[in-house]
C-alpha cells in the first residue's frame, strides 16, 4: 500500500489504523500510536472486541468508532492491528490479508509451528506488508545487548544466562483469562511469553543448533506450563540457559535479568527496556547506564528508534517491508517447538 492511497488530513497523509482486540496488549500498541511516526499520522479509526464494555471504553480513549465485526474493522481501515487470544490470529491475519491490507500481529503468530507457518504463507503470498510484535528488538537495553556481543570487542561468547519471570497473566493488569486455557493460548509461558526471549537469544547469540527442555506445571491449568528451563547451543560454541516462570508476585508484572560472558568481558542488563547495563571489562572499567539514558546509548549504536508502532505505520506510509515480520518470528517458534518437543522426550536433545 503506498502513500497515495492513504487518507489525506490537512495536506498530511495519515493510516487509518484498525484494532481487532482491545485488552492489555491492544491498548498498549494504541498509546504508542499516540506519538509521532513520521512524515504521516495514524490514527486509530475502527475497534472490535467481543466484550463490547472493552471495546466501547478502547472507543472512548483512542477516538475510535466501536466496530460490530472485525469484518467492519478491515473495512474501515488501511492497516489491521491483530491483539486477540492466539488461536484466533489465523483466522484473522488470513482475513486481513485477503484484503490486501497491512498487518501487525501480537506474538506468539500462532497456537504452533505448523499454523505459524500457515501465517507466514499466507502474508507471503497475499504479499502484504506484515510486522510482529516482537517488540523487545525495539528496547534500547537489548540493542545494546546485542550490539556489545556481536561487535567482538569483548571476545567470543560464552555463555549467556536469561531470566525472564512474570505473575501469571490471569490476573491483574492483563484483565482476561484466555491465557489459562489452552484452547485459546496453546500453551503457557514458554510459547506466551518468552517467545520474545527465543527470539533474542538467536538473534544475540547467533545460530542455535541444539535445544533442550524442560516444563513444570505448578499452578495445575492444564497445558499451561509456568516453569520452563531451556539450555539453547549456538553454533559459534556458545551455551545459554533460560528460565521461564510464571508465579504469583504481583509486583513482578514482567522481568528480565540477563547476563553473558565473552571471553574478554562481562554483560548484564536488568529489566525489559531501560536497564541498569553493566560491562566489566580487562582494564576494570565498570559502566552502568539505566533509565532514558539507555536510549540514546542505543541511538548511537544503530540509529533506531524504540517505537515498533511508529516503524510499522512509517513502512505502510513508505510500502516497503516492516521489521520485524513474520517470517523472522517463524523462528523463534522453530526453537520454541523444538524445546517442547524436547521437553515430552523428558529433556532429550533436539537439534534446529
Amino acid at each position: 500500500m503506498r502513500a497515495n492511497q492513504l487518507m489525506l488530513h490537512t495536506g498530511v497523509v495519515t493510516v487509518r489504523i484498525g484494532f481487532i482486540g482491545c485488552g492489555l496488549i491492544g491498548r498498549s500498541h494504541a498509546t504508542k500510536l499516540q506519538e509521532p511516526v513520521g512524515e504521516g499520522l495514524a490514527k486509530i479509526v475502527s475497534a472490535f472486541d467481543p466484550d463490547v464494555d472493552r471495546a466501547q471504553a478502547f472507543g472512548e480513549q483512542f477516538a475510535a468508532t466501536r466496530a460490530d465485526s472485525a469484518e467492519r474493522v478491515i473495512d474501515e481501515s488501511d492497516a489491521v492491528y491483530v491483539a486477540t487470544w492466539t488461536a484466533a490470529h489465523p483466522e484473522l491475519v488470513e482475513m486481513v490479508a485477503a484484503a490486501g491490507k497491512p498487518v501487525f500481529c501480537e506474538k506468539p503468530l500462532g497456537v504452533d509451528l505448523a499454523t505459524s507457518q500457515k501465517m507466514v504463507d499466507t502474508v507471503e503470498a497475499a504479499g502484504v506488508i506484515n510486522q510482529v510484535g516482537l517488540v523487545l528488538r525495539n528496547s534500547p537495553s537489548f540493542r545494546w545487548l546485542y550490539h556489545q556481543v556481536r561487535s567482538g570487542e569483548h571476545g567470543a561468547p560464552m555463555s549467556m544466562v536469561f531470566r525472564d519471570d512474570q505473575y501469571i497473566p490471569t490476573q491483574g493488569a492483563y484483565g482476561s483469562t484466555w491465557r489459562g486455557d489452552v484452547g485459546k493460548a496453546g500453551a503457557g509461558t514458554l510459547l506466551e511469553h518468552s517467545i520474545h526471549d527465543l527470539d533474542l537469544i538467536e538473534w544475540i547469540l547467533g545460530p542455535i543448533e541444539r535445544v533442550t527442555c524442560l516444563t513444570a506445571n505448578s499452578h495445575g491449568i492444564e497445558g499451561i506450563e509456568d516453569q520452563a528451563t531451556v539450555t539453547l547451543q549456538a553454533a559459534s560454541g556458545a551455551i545459554c540457559t533460560l528460565s521461564s516462570t510464571w508465579h504469583d508476585v504481583m509486583t513482578r508484572p514482567s522481568q528480565r535479568l540477563v547476563e553473558v560472558l565473552c571471553r574478554d568481558g562481562y554483560l548484564a542488563l536488568d529489566g525489559d527496556w531501560h536497564g541498569p547495563l553493566r560491562r566489566d571489562v580487562n582494564d576494570g572499567q565498570s559502566t552502568i547506564e539505566a533509565g532514558e539514558s539507555t536510549i540514546g546509548v542505543a541511538a548511537e549504536l544503530d540509529g533506531l528508534g524504540t517505537n515498533p508502532d511508529a516503524a510499522f505505520v512509517n513502512a505502510v506510509l513508505e510500502g516497503r517491508p516492516a521489521y520485524p515480520d513474520f517470517r523472522i518470528a517463524l523462528r523463534a517458534h522453530e526453537l520454541c517447538d523444538a524445546a517442547y518437543r524436547s521437553a515430552d522426550r523428558n529433556g532429550e536433545p533436539v537439534d534446529v
